[in-house]
């Protein structure tokens, strides 16, 4: 894979994530015992904070190894453990599970290390110490449910002393996503390692098709993915020859590996070029916010440093967009409801009123923004920054989830107990008829197929409009109402033609087009207005109409 494009227009505030693949026999099923708390699992995460940190020879007991700490030390790089305020945090250069907890107490924390066998010791080159292990390791926060953790040997090219990577998969926020924890050759600190002769560079040429391969494979499951750790490789360039590669897939497509942190100098004074990095792939392309953060020291003097490297970290949260003034009026206002409840007593008292006539009769009604409340349908499309489509309203309409519109209850119980039957003319599509009808009873409205007609759209409707007997598309409908051939919904079997003729009493929708022989372009107000007392009832719907 190849990645021009990794480095640019990157802001650190909404940067995405790099990288896919690797075999099956790459990976083996790592020999950790699982990591579920015994406690009372606190509440899940909303969103997600990942860090990064290679502790530099962090050890248990905090005498040994290359980088000695002192009681006061410790103390210090716990403080700063806690102030990530992460709830994954893949670390370096730690030699045990016991060390890990001297900064990530075990009561708040599970704690995945890698299975890499201990490799021969070593003299530490400033003090003469033995030198303990170097080995990657997880911490996740107990709220996170962990789902599977894998040792990535590969990358170890079975040659001592090299670190495995270890692979996390958890149910986070944003679905299940696997994380891999890497630490790689070091010393190949260069743009194009394929061109470089040391021993450290064709190291490094061996595991980075690894890594490369690993990242495609998890590309192709379409599964939110990072790679995040300490490269030792400077990854930042857009010209590097590994991003370049970590860019585009075997088949030329570009990943949608991203380089999180491309805008981040080091922290190190002595080396501004980066080699911590946090990648990410496959992330939401929508509604998700990104915030990169490098955790400097309290005192970032080169001596007084508490580890030779700081954590760098990304805040992944679910990005909301704001609401339409319609659609926060429509869902919040007192005037809505106040308006559509004194609509439909309006509507109620009419109808006691009315001569009702000997023949059997009928009330008209539209269905959405009428009879069943889709508000919240508008809400979800947007907050994630989408517009209406045929896709995510036909799930919706599918879940069954509307409620009803303040006041119709009352006014279709009235309609019922009146003796009239109730003709739902809807412009969602036929085949919806069933999730309509499933909707209506889920509310409590009594509707049978004695005494209700549900008629979705079919393409006859639009055909037929001819600006003299049909004038909007659901003049048909109302026809075959009035005529007794409207083909009405019936639960577990064929459409039926059960209503005989029926005498259209009155008619009610949020749209002047829910009226029968009108247009909103050829609406004539004049002939409307004293019909609306009584025929013709109006609902208020800012969201969405002809108009």
């Amino acid at each position: 894979m190849t990645v021009n494009r990794l480095l640019v227009g990157l802001t650190i505030g909404t940067l995405s994530l790099l990288i896919t693949a690797c075999s099956t026999t790459m990976n083996k099923q790592a020999t950790i015992p699982p990591v579920v708390s015994t406690a009372t699992t606190p509440n899940k995460p909303e969103g997600l904070v990942v860090a990064t940190w290679n502790t530099e020879h962090l050890a248990f007991p905090i005498s040994d190894g290359c980088r000695a700490r002192t009681e006061t030390e410790t103390i210090q790089l716990k403080q700063y453990a806690k102030s990530l305020n992460a709830d994954i945090v893949a670390l370096q250069e730690v030699a045990s599970t016991k060390a890990v907890e001297l900064l990530f107490p075990k009561s708040e924390w599970n704690i995945i290390m890698s299975e890499r066998a201990d490799s021969q010791t070593y003299d530490c080159r400033k003090t003469g110490a033995k030198s303990t292990q170097q080995k990657v390791a997880f911490a996740v926060r107990k709220n996170i449910e962990i789902l599977n953790t894998q040792a990535f040997d590969a990358l170890g090219l079975q040659r001592p002393g090299l670190r495995y990577g270890l692979e996390l998969t958890v149910d986070s926020p944003f679905g299940t996503m696997t994380l891999l924890n890497v630490h790689l050759k070091s010393g190949c600190f260069v743009d194009n390692y394929s061109r470089a002769d040391s021993d450290a560079c064709k190291t490094f040429a061996q595991q980075a098709p690894l890594l490369d391969k690993w990242a495609e494979n998890k590309e192709q499951t379409g599964m939110p993915y990072m790679i995040l750790g300490d490269f030792n490789h400077r990854l930042s360039a857009s010209y590097n020859h590994l991003t370049r590669q970590l860019s585009v897939n075997a088949n030329n497509s570009m990943s949608s590996l991203e380089n999180l942190g491309a805008d981040i100098i080091g922290c190190h004074p002595y080396y501004p070029a980066p080699i911590d990095h946090i990648l990410a792939g496959n992330m939401p392309k929508k509604g998700l916010h990104k915030t990169v953060k490098m955790h400097y020291f309290d005192d970032m003097s080169p001596k007084a440093m508490l580890s030779d490297h700081c954590a760098l970290s990304v805040e992944l949260s679910n990005f909301t967009y704001p609401l339409s003034n319609a659609v926060k009026w429509q869902t919040t206002s007192k005037e809505y409801r106040y308006l559509t409840s004194v609509t439909y007593k309006r509507a109620t008292q009419a109808l006691e009123n009315m001569t009702l006539p000997n023949t059997s009769w009928a009330v008209v009604m539209d269905v959405d923004e009428t009879v069943l409340d889709n508000s919240q349908y508008q809400v979800n499309i947007e907050k994630n920054g989408e517009n209406y489509s045929p896709k995510t309203w036909s799930e919706w309409v599918a879940s069954e989830k509307a409620t009803l519109v303040p006041g119709v209850k009352t006014f279709i119980q009235a309609v019922f107990k009146q003796g009239g039957k109730l003709a739902l003319i809807t412009n969602r599509d036929r085949e919806q008829d069933n999730h309509t009808w499933n909707n209506l009873r889920a509310l409590g409205i009594p509707v049978s197929i004695e005494n209700t007609c549900i008629l979705g759209r079919t393409p006859a409707d639009k055909a037929a409009i001819d600006g003299d007997k049909i004038i909007n598309d659901k003049d048909l409908r109302r026809q075959q109402i009035q005529n007794g051939t409207a083909n009405c919904y019936t639960p577990n079997s064929e459409r039926t033609s059960l209503f005989p003729d029926l005498t259209i009493i009155m008619q009610v929708g949020d749209n002047i087009e829910d009226f029968s022989g009108v247009t909103q372009e050829e609406a004539d107000m004049e002939a409307l207005l004293p019909r609306a007392n009584s025929e013709l009832i109006l609902l208020p719907n800012p969201m969405y109409g002809s108009w």
